[in-house]
């Protein structure tokens, strides 16, 4: 007989795990939800497989995948303004793991220089720049794309 459980947490919730109750790492695991997996079940209960954010690194967010034990997931309660800044190198937001710049950042940056477009296009052709050695692998264009060309549509 297979259990279903309520998956108690979903896409942006912040969520921490305890080193035994998730494969593979070290030390309690502080993750912001992007993806929810499948669930397996196990000799020792049920699993779930997870993406998203791995926040509290000392060199900073960046993106994972694990395993970890359902009853053992703990919600922490999210702030209200999450910050939405480039995790290294994949580039990823730590705010909700889309690639930065994402969505709201885009706005936020629109709100902040609404009165200096052209500071704007200056500060994100320098986080072009610096993408560039991170994601060398990607076509310049497509580069372009993201962090300059949504500035032509508003």
């Amino acid at each position: 007989m297979t259990v279903r459980s309520v998956v108690p947490f979903g896409i942006g919730d912040v969520v921490t795990v305890a080193e035994q109750h998730y494969c593979y790492g070290l030390g309690t695991l502080t993750l912001r939800i992007v993806e929810v997996g499948r669930r397996e079940e196990h000799s020792d209960g049920l699993w779930i497989h997870l993406r998203g954010v791995e926040l509290g690194r000392p060199s900073g967010a960046r993106q994972r995948r694990v395993l970890a034990r359902l009853e053992a997931i703990r919600i922490r309660p999210v702030p209200a303004l999450v910050a939405h800044v480039p995790a290294r190198p994949g580039w990823q937001c730590t705010g909700c793991g889309e690639s930065w710049p994402c969505r709201v950042r885009r706005d936020r940056l629109l709100s902040e220089y609404a009165d200096d477009r052209a500071a704007l296009g200056v500060y994100l052709g320098l986080q072009l720049v610096e993408a560039l050695t991170d994601l060398s692998r990607q076509p310049a264009g497509d580069l372009h794309t993201r962090f300059l060309g949504w500035l032509r549509t508003r």
